[in-house]
This record gives structure tokens, sequence and C-alpha cells, in this order.
């Protein structure tokens, strides 16, 4: 409950409302007020030094990127945003795969690893099948203890033998669950929206190039002129067979066998996951 005072207020009214409206006018204003977003803030280092570089627009409407130098005075120049984002497309075309590739990986490798679920689905519906018989088993001789038609020595004995052998089948189970790997289409797919990340790149925004650019790579220095990285494990193994396999090719110009060292099945299934968990765009 409140009562009016009879007391001579220290401000007016008025003099009270117009502090409130300069107040709401300055956080407006604040909130309005908006940093400008950088592609490749906290991405590069400077070769030199070891420093962050650091975006700065020139003359309103140009950005450059420059060493902090907290470290002192670095002799790297001053580089436009352009050059370091033809840069990054360049290594993002490197993970492009070549079609003949993805036609293959879509036929006979997914037919493989469809084979091989099969397999591992079939062992484990046939040691449940076990379990399940088992458990099935010491429910009746439990019944059979109980109406006395066996002792109970005879119950612990066998119930403690077939319990073990359970143990054993669910241990069997969780082993094969455990290795199985993720299913190889959806690493194909993956490897196929890999291959449209330079394509991508070019045309969005700049937090969504610095969210790409944060999947796939791992360190980046800038240093007269040339950008070094190094990228994350599936991506770099990804960009080491496209050069190995460019590599081939001046070797042996139209042979057609350079696609074999392109990426070995064994490449594939171990790195599967490892795709899978680097990259959603």
């Amino acid at each position: 409950m409140t009562y009016q005072g009879s007391h001579e207020p220290l401000v007016t009214r008025e003099g009270w409302q117009r502090v409130q409206d300069l107040l709401d006018a300055r956080a407006e204003n604040k909130t309005r007020k908006v940093k400008h977003d950088f592609a490749f803030t906290g991405l590069v280092r400077c070769g030199h030094c070891g420093c962050m570089m650091v975006g700065e627009i020139k003359k309103g409407r140009y950005v450059y990127y420059h060493c902090t130098g907290n470290r002192g005075k670095c002799p790297e120049p001053y580089t436009p945003q352009e050059v370091l984002t033809c840069e990054f497309a360049t290594i993002l075309r490197e993970l492009v795969i070549p079609q003949p590739i993805l036609e293959w990986l879509g036929d006979a490798v997914l037919s493989s690893d469809r084979s091989e679920q099969a397999a591992r689905e079939d062992t484990v519906k046939k040691l449940q099948a076990r379990y399940d018989q088992i458990e099935a088993r010491v429910g009746i001789m439990y019944v059979d203890k109980l109406d006395g038609r066996i002792t109970q020595e005879f119950f612990d004995k066998h119930s403690v033998t077939w319990r073990g052998e359970q143990d054993g089948l669910q241990r069997k189970i969780h082993d094969i669950q455990k290795a199985a790997l993720a299913p190889i289409d959806q690493a194909v797919d993956m490897l196929r929206l890999t291959s449209r990340a330079s394509e991508l790149f070019l045309h969005q925004s700049a937090a969504e190039q610095r969210r790409l650019l944060q999947t796939v790579v791992v360190k980046a220095a800038w240093k007269d002129g040339v950008l070094r990285t190094r990228l994350f494990e599936p991506f770099e193994i990804l960009r080491h067979s496209n050069r190995e396999s460019r590599r081939k090719e001046n070797e042996i110009v139209g042979s057609g066998r350079d696609s074999e060292v392109w990426l070995p099945e064994s490449d594939i299934t171990r790195n599967r996951n490892s795709f899978g968990e680097q990259w959603r765009p």
C-alpha cells in the first residue's frame, strides 16, 4: 500500500522523466551499435611473430588484416581481405573429390559396407537369440525348483554356469556394437558436401565463412604473402590424397590408374567417423 507524501520532492516530476528519457536513449544507442564482423578473426596468426592477425577497415569500406604487433614491431605488411579469401578458397578447392571417385564410392564401397553391416547385425541377432534361450531355460529351471522337481544345489550349479555364459554373450554384443563404424553413406554424403566447400565459401557471410574454416582448419599462419595451414585429420587426409592423385596424373597422363591412389578403402573405413563428427554445414 502506498501513501501520498506531504514533503516537498527533491526533483520535479518533469525533471525525473527527462532523466529517464535520456537513459533510455543511451541504452538504445548502445544496443544499436554493432561491431564489424571480420571473417578471419581469430583464425590467422602472423608467421613472423605468432601474434594474431586482426581486421581493420580502411577508407570506410576496405578491409585489411595486419599483425597486432603485441610482441614488437612486425615486418608483415597490411594484407587485403580479398587476398586471404582467395587463399582460403584455394585450400578448400584442394578438398574437391573427382566425380569418378564419388561415383565409385556410391557404388562399390556402399555395396560392400551394407554387406558388412548386414553380417554384423546377423551376428548380434544370433548372440541375442542364444541369450534369450538361456534366460528361458533359467526361468523353467526356477519353476522346477519351486515345484520340487530339482534341488537347490542343482539349480545353483547350473544357473551360475548359464549366467556366466550370458555375461559373455553380452560382452560380445557390446564389443560388436561399439566397433561398428558409422554408416558409410553418411560419410559419402559428407564427402560430397566437402567437395562443394570452396563453392559455398565464396558466397557465404563473414560469420558463415569463419564457422566453416573453424571446422576445417586447425592452424593458419600468414607470412610474406603465403598462407600455411594445417587441417583437421579427415580433411588433411583428403587434401593429401588429392595431392597424391594429381602427382600420379602428372606421371601417368590419361592412364586412368591415378584414381586408385586417391583414397584407399582402408582410409575411408578408418576415417568415416571423423568426417561425420567434424562438419555439419
